[in-house]
């Protein structure tokens, strides 16, 4: 009876509890139903799940664009989508063309348009939002438990790290440390005695799962840091162009040498995931990691499918990262360009033009001199031409101009450092830029050519990384023997090669640059 009373008692504490909880909490459940209310209004992702070609768009971005924001000529997804339509018909009403419906998705915030190159024409790509929506959907046709041992040990390792690394007394950071020596001492004796065992075909699907659920994610970070830094660089370009702002500030640190892209919070941040990816120690490991769990794994523990995204897990990642890191490294590129040209100065006059223009607008108005219907006294000066015969038009003939003097054949010398020092300072090539990438190889392989350094770091610059490249050399290198032919890539996504004589840089010349 005793007992039954003790129950009763903390059952009557439980509901007075739940009674003030509720109470408490009226005005957060209001406020989260109105948040809630708001995004689905708003949500660009909520409103795809909602829309009537939801399954469609759905499909189509995930069979064309199965690594994410991966931009796409237009031309080329048209004729994609128009394919597939020839199929989806038989279940589907489409009666529009792929062209209507890209445009009708583009305005709606699933797609994103963009100018794109000389080569690629206009592209497309899914936003952000349109990811987010595919990942709900993807969880929802393919759900995990709620809860697996993997999930409980990923967040317990991230816990003890966390509180390990925010730990700022020494002793107490050694006793953590000596604590995980012990321990992995332990298992490392029961390892020897063989004492260890495998885990289940379930365990290792559980993980895999987890491992593919996070990757998932992946995609829609890179459409977001994408976006933020496509935002950050409008939001600096008006700053510079408002007289009344802080333009002289933006100025004074661009011309200091910061990179306003790369130094905000989603460019700290890509920076980070992006020092990682590229690592090729790291990459090494995880590419040997992936491989032997493909090898130790079956159909039965893991599908084709999810063998497939698994053996591409990493290489995708560095892939996407790349082409972040080239928009990133383009924009901060422009963006101090952009300051050096006559361009600015122009826009800044324009804009100084236009608020003078509105001022003086609305003064006359005020004084009631100018009104809707006042007639404007000003005369239009009439441009152009007076033809009063067609046979006064001769039109130009291109097979007139013919070129009689031989062509001479180009023979490369050696380059003059001053001259190319200056072409180099009109360029506006980064410099900086081009000595950490030397330093970088050279501190991994002991010595390097201008190839190798491109090798590992990409020409963000174009023809100028390699022009900056020759005239660090012409400086700092070591000339050898022959020639060698390096690869660049151009702005409008067009692969150059250029044959250069090759230079060595090791150690010294690093300490020379610095």
């Amino acid at each position: 009876m005793s007992g039954d009373v003790s129950r009763r008692s903390r059952g009557a504490g439980s509901v007075q509890v739940g009674r003030g909880y509720g109470m408490m909490a009226g005005m957060s459940i209001q406020a989260r139903a109105l948040t809630y209310k708001r995004q689905k209004e708003q949500s660009a992702a909520i409103r795809l799940l909602h829309a009537d070609h939801a399954p469609v768009l759905l499909a189509v971005l995930a069979e064309h664009f199965p690594r994410g924001a991966e931009a796409r000529p237009a031309e080329q997804l048209y004729q994609l989508m128009a394919e597939d339509f020839a199929v989806l018909r038989d279940t589907f009403e489409l009666p529009r063309t792929p062209q209507a419906y890209c445009n009708e998705w583009v305005k709606a915030g699933w797609l994103v348009r963009k100018s794109g190159t000389k080569t690629t024409g206009e592209t497309l790509e899914p936003s952000e939002q349109a990811l987010t929506a595919l990942q709900m959907m993807d969880s929802v046709s393919a759900p995990r438990s709620a809860v697996t041992a993997s999930r409980v040990a990923s967040i317990s390792n991230a816990l003890q790290a966390l509180a390990r690394d925010t730990d700022p007394e020494i002793d107490s950071r050694l006793r953590h440390l000596e604590a995980e020596r012990r321990r992995i001492d332990a298992e490392m004796a029961q390892v020897e005695r063989g004492e260890f065992e495998l885990p289940s075909p379930a365990a290792v699907r559980e993980r895999v799962g987890d491992i593919l659920g996070q990757a998932s994610a992946i995609p829609g970070d890179f459409a977001r840091v994408r976006h933020e830094l496509e935002m950050l660089n409008s939001q600096l370009r008006r700053q510079l162009l408002d007289p009344d702002g802080s333009r002289g500030d933006v100025l004074d640190e661009i011309f200091a040498g910061v990179d306003l892209i790369g130094e905000s919070d989603a460019g700290r941040s890509f920076n980070g995931f992006y020092s990682l990816v590229v690592d090729q120690e790291r990459g090494a490991w995880l590419d040997t990691w992936i491989g032997q769990v493909l090898e130790r794994t079956d159909e039965e523990t893991m599908s084709p499918e999810e063998r497939t995204k698994f053996r591409t897990l990493f290489r995708d990642m560095e892939d996407a990262g790349y082409e972040v890191n080239r928009m990133m490294t383009r924009l901060a590129r422009n963006l101090r360009n952009y300051v050096a040209s006559e361009q600015f100065a122009e826009d800044r006059r324009m804009i100084e033009l236009l608020r003078d223009t509105r001022k003086l607008a609305a003064d006359a108005a005020e004084r009631e001199e100018l009104a809707a219907t006042h007639k404007m006294q000003t005369p239009l000066q009439r441009i152009g031409m007076q033809i009063t015969s067609v046979a006064q038009v001769k039109l130009a003939d291109p097979g007139a101009e013919v070129i009689t003097n031989a062509v001479e054949a180009f023979e490369p010398e050696e380059g003059d450092p001053d001259a190319l020092y200056q072409a180099v300072r009109e360029s506006e090539i980064d410099l900086e830029e081009l000595i950490a990438a030397v330093k970088e190889t050279v501190e991994g392989t002991g010595g390097a050519s201008i190839g190798n350094v491109l090798d590992r770091h990409p020409a963000t610059q174009g023809l100028g990384s390699v022009v900056g490249l020759v005239y660090l050399a012409l400086r700092h290198g070591l000339r050898q023997e022959g020639h060698e032919k390096v690869r660049f890539e151009e702005e409008d996504g067009s692969i150059r090669f250029a044959a250069i004589p090759r230079w060595y840089f090791d150690n010294a010349a690093v300490e020379e640059m610095q």
